[in-house]
């Protein structure tokens, strides 16, 4: 039987007497089945924090993590126009991850083709000096171009590559997003690009990564689209997002798509979990008892990751506080709190259940 709200609140109260001085580590507590890090960290409070020795980001950052996800990767960030290649960001954030050089390093995303944003989604790339489609050809060479310049700068650096995220929307006919990028290549540009970031860096692994993958319509196409890279040796991974709610999805919705998902024999990532907890932004308190169900619900999933801890290998949120979780401005600026840590950097009931949940230490063998 799951505890009940109450009796969490009494848990938790327990559990932060202990005072901050002894903030245990969550890549210690989970290192015997997955390791445990952060996403979302190009976010410039988190990056400008990460150069600075003893900012509170910083050190939440290293006494947490056994696995980093740098995000700086993005198209319109990278390679803003015509010309002008930007690495700044990925050298200063690399700069503070060759301090740890223990960690396995993720790299997130160089190719991205369903933006909205024309200039998120390099559409100018794809177009002539009047504004027209390229070739087909050109297209794919162009492709090529920017993933080998892109993956082949940071060769040998980076273990794990998204090489493309969020391609499949079910509503479509044939499953794939729509974007100038498959009008002018086709399909097939998922598999060109893969086999691009395999030649630019043949040792790292690459994924694959998408969101509300446990829906099911979503989740086989997924699946169908993952198996036919994986059977021609061009993927290593998939990355599950987890943006989850309080009740969406349900723990057997979770638990059926991970599952599904193991079948295709990969590495499985939990890529960049957070638990919204005012999607209508209605509530202006994060109340004890908001923050015993969000406890609650931070357990069930992590209860379910560590039932299939034999295929995911990481778990990280997306964001390192709540003052920069990306979700206080999706799909609309709103107040909200859905990470491990508070705005302050303090943590939250939900990071002392999973630092010390009932039931015994989950890095026991």
């Amino acid at each position: 039987m799951r505890p009940s709200l109450a009796v969490l609140l009494t848990l938790i109260v327990a559990l932060t007497a202990h005072g901050a001085e002894s903030i245990p580590s969550l890549a210690k507590v989970y290192q015997a089945k997955f390791r445990f890090g952060f996403g979302g960290t190009n976010d410039r409070f988190v990056r400008e924090a990460l150069a600075q020795p003893g900012s509170a980001i910083r050190r939440i950052v290293e006494e947490q993590s056994n696995i980093i996800t740098l995000n700086c990767f993005y198209p319109a960030l990278i390679r803003p126009q015509a010309g002008v290649w930007r690495w700044d960001h990925c050298d200063q954030m690399l700069a503070f991850a060759d301090q740890h050089p223990q960690w396995p390093r993720r790299a997130h995303v160089p190719f991205w083709p369903f933006q909205k944003s024309p200039q998120q989604n390099l559409e100018w790339l794809i177009r002539d000096e009047d504004g027209k489609p390229v070739t087909r050809e050109e297209a794919i060479r162009r492709l090529r171009v920017h993933i080998h310049t892109v993956i082949g700068r940071y060769q040998g650096r980076f273990q794990y590559w998204d090489v493309i995220n969020e391609v499949i929307d079910p509503s479509q006919p044939d499953g794939m997003r729509q974007g100038l990028w498959k009008e002018v290549i086709g399909p097939e540009l998922v598999e060109i690009a893969f086999r691009a970031a395999r030649e630019a860096d043949p040792a790292a692994k690459l994924f694959y990564n998408d969101f509300q993958e446990w829906r099911p319509a979503k989740r086989e196409l997924i699946f169908k689209l993952v198996k036919n890279l994986k059977d021609k040796g061009l993927v290593d991974g998939i990355g599950l997002q987890q943006h989850v709610g309080m009740t969406d999805p349900t723990v057997q919705q979770l638990d059926e798509a991970i599952t599904r998902y193991r079948d295709l024999g990969l590495e499985i990532h939990i890529t960049e979990l957070d638990v919204e907890v005012n999607p209508g932004g209605k509530l202006t308190e994060f109340t004890r008892e908001l923050a015993a169900a969000q406890a609650k619900r931070y357990r069930e999933l992590f209860d379910v990751y560590l039932k299939h801890a034999d295929v995911i290998t990481a778990v990280m949120t997306w964001n390192v506080t709540d003052k920069t979780s990306w979700l206080r401005n999706h799909p609309a600026p709103h107040v909200t709190w859905p990470l491990l840590f508070d705005a302050d950097s303090q943590p939250k009931p939900a990071f002392w259940i999973l630092a010390k949940p009932a039931g015994g230490n989950p890095s026991a063998p």
